[in-house]
């Protein structure tokens, strides 16, 4: 009997797989894409999937050229901006409103007849990833693929947590009416890899109960790996929390994922939390970098010098603990500081000076490294920061850009390749830690969390789990 991977491979038909979280979908795509014959487009909805998907099609030896990896966003991007007559379309940067009419512009363009013709040329065939979590305006543009191309979807209807303004794909509707079932994983391999078979297997029995709306008693049954922190009320949650991260033990090279619910107000629990951990864990940021392009912004409407220097002393306290004391009272103020030898930190202080006498993209990112340098200061958000001087660096390298200019090219790169994760110990939103695997996770609230947040959460460590609620007994909602 042919491998699932194989069934893929020869299917030229429309299909999907139900692929629940930490089951091998990656690795099936890889090896499906890996028994093919001829080039396949292989898309996904975030950026952490698509450089996922890279990794394992190196690691399975997938020879170049065999596969495109790329977001449905920015393939649908790159094509409808490559022909703009055709398509419509010239915004390079659609803000959150502009991407369904972007779906929409690009559905539009895959009617064009030269459009068809090549698109057959370029692909054999199409994979979908992660397609639980596609908008109606995704879905309808795969179907116009899928006239063209043998289109496999994989996916988990229990893992769809992205609403796009009420919006999103329906899995029974969608997806098992109008496309072929060619199979479901069972085996949950990232548990078994870790050596961690019991936690995968407790892990397949809470899913279960979470697709019946079954209620979940974290009191009983639970498995080594397992580790349940009950918190008296809202006070004790925020100490639980903190101190569940701050004395977490592990091995120094095993990575850790904090984890709160993803509505906006939880992104500042995120920081907050960074923050009173004093750099132990760093916060992630959102794939569009708001906060970074909105300090862009506030740098080049600055008045003055003066008034830059001070607008970015605020970026710094943004990003690093213990900012204020470690600077001199005189660039506090955003003023020149005669350095003298009881001068609080020289070294911050000299780079601040070269700031105002000269404030460029160099000397900008020169007194933040140079405050980053300081023993006491702590990035714990270290995603902005790097990005910041990612930036910097840019603008530095083509001084005739403007810095948003800068800040859109190095971001269109950042896009294309994905987010690089390079601490160990991160805390984010389940909007932003879906796709991506960690050896350890800390659910921080998990009765705040819905059906499928809890289970994305609960999902994404391999070795081990702490979950922290106030209530012994969870009853996830919709």
């Amino acid at each position: 009997m042919p491998e699932l991977s194989e069934i893929l491979a020869a299917h030229r038909g429309s299909g999907y797989v139900v692929a629940p979280a930490g089951f091998g979908k990656t690795h099936l795509i890889a090896e499906s894409v890996r028994c093919a014959d001829a080039r396949q487009l292989v898309l996904t909805h975030t950026y952490a999937g698509a450089n996922a998907l890279r990794r394992k099609m190196r690691e399975l030896s997938v020879r170049d050229g065999a596969c495109r990896v790329d977001t449905i966003a920015s393939w649908a991007l790159r094509l409808s901006l490559s022909y703009p007559a055709a398509s419509g379309w010239t915004i390079e940067r659609p803000n959150q409103e502009q991407w369904a009419a972007l779906y929409g512009a690009c559905s539009a363009l895959l009617d064009h007849p030269f459009i068809r013709r090549i698109v057959r040329a370029s692909y054999a065939g199409l994979y979908v990833d992660e397609y639980q979590d596609c908008s109606r305006g995704q879905h309808e543009l795969v179907l116009k693929l899928a006239r063209d191309l043998p289109c496999r979807i994989l996916g988990d209807p229990l893992q769809g947590i992205f609403d796009f303004n009420g919006e999103p794909v329906e899995w029974d509707r969608d997806v098992s009416a109008a496309f072929e079932c060619l199979g479901q994983l069972d085996t949950p391999h990232r548990w078994e890899r870790a050596g961690s078979l019991e936690l995968g297997r407790w892990l397949r029995n809470i899913r279960e109960a979470i697709d019946k709306h079954q209620d979940i008693d974290l009191t009983r049954d639970r498995v080594s790996g397992v580790t349940f922190k009950v918190a008296n009320d809202a006070d004790h949650l925020i100490q639980t929390q903190a101190n569940a991260c701050r004395y977490f033990e592990c091995d120094p090279a095993d990575s850790v994922i904090a984890i709160h619910k993803g509505h906006q107000q939880y992104k500042v629990k995120c920081h907050l939390l960074a923050r009173n951990l004093a750099g132990r864990f760093s916060s992630i940021e959102e794939i569009e970098g708001r906060d970074l392009f909105s300090f862009i912004t506030k740098i080049e409407r600055a008045r003055n010098n003066k008034d830059r220097l001070k607008r970015l002393i605020a970026f710094a306290k943004a990003s690093m603990s213990a900012v204020p004391e470690h600077l001199p009272a005189a660039t506090t103020r955003g003023e020149h500081v005669l350095i003298r030898g009881n001068t609080r930190n020289p070294s911050v202080a000299s780079a601040a000076n070269a700031y105002l006498a000269e404030p460029n993209s160099i000397n900008m990112a020169g007194f933040l490294t140079a405050l980053k340098a300081v023993p006491d200061t702590k990035v714990f958000r270290a995603d902005l920061f790097n990005r910041t001087i990612g930036v910097l660096r840019r603008h530095a390298l083509y001084p005739q850009l403007t810095l948003t200019e800068a800040a859109e090219k190095y971001h269109a790169d950042f896009r294309n390749k994905g987010r690089p994760i390079g601490h160990r110990r991160l805390i984010g939103t389940t909007l932003l830690v879906k796709g991506l695997e960690f050896d350890h996770a800390i659910v921080l609230d998990a009765g705040s969390l819905s059906r499928k947040e809890l289970y994305v959460a609960l999902t994404r460590g391999a070795r081990s789990l702490t979950i922290i609620s106030c209530a012994p007994v969870l009853h996830p909602t919709d």
